[in-house]
């Protein structure tokens, strides 16, 4: 099903889907970690440390452990509550099918920073209180998530919209005709 969806996204916007959204994510990892290790003040500060330190328990050459403390650290650097969309539980029986758009991952780890758990076993995604697809990736089923909600002309999830503002214009550059980004993210 995800290479249909990739082929769908491929049309309307003639980008490969995954293949756009790493490369930028790549590219844009050092700068924001830097951003993230030097705003280290107040609530943010303490909340941003959690996902630093988790990122730097993770093996270096991990490439998937820099673009999660990337994406857990925007969530933070937004002031965007992520509870709602991101959820966590510790086995499949207790994955709720509730909420418009949502990934519910299945994650063995007690402490999960910003909701972004840096592995899973299992992800599944919700669209209208349907689980639509699963993936063992969050990354990977957030890059699906991405996908569907672009491609069926969805709504961003209200208290998330300002993330996925992000990876449309700045990480995958679908401005939509809009020349200037909402000033939260341009800050």
């Amino acid at each position: 099903m995800s290479k249909k969806l990739y082929s769908e996204f491929h049309r309307i916007t003639n980008q490969h889907l995954p293949f756009s959204f790493f490369s930028a994510l790549d590219k844009h990892t050092p700068k924001l970690l830097q951003l993230y290790k030097k705003r280290r003040t107040g609530h943010f500060g303490e909340k941003i440390a959690e996902v630093l330190m988790a990122y730097e328990a993770q093996d270096k050459n991990n490439i998937t452990a820099g673009r999660t403390a990337v994406l857990a650290g925007l969530l933070l650097y937004l002031k965007e509550d992520s509870s709602e969309v991101f959820r966590i539980c510790k086995d499949e029986f207790e994955v709720t099918q509730e909420g418009a758009v949502a990934l519910v991952a299945v994650a063995g780890e007690e402490k999960v920073p910003a909701g972004v758990p840096y592995e899973a076993h299992h992800v599944s995604i919700i669209l209208e209180d349907q689980v639509v697809m699963a993936h063992r990736s969050w990354l990977d089923a957030l890059v699906i998530l991405f996908g569907l909600i672009y491609a069926l002309h969805l709504n961003y999830p209200e208290k998330l919209s300002g993330f996925f503002e992000f990876i449309q214009v700045v990480l995958l550059n679908l401005d939509d005709g809009r020349k200037q980004l909402k000033p939260k993210l341009q800050s």
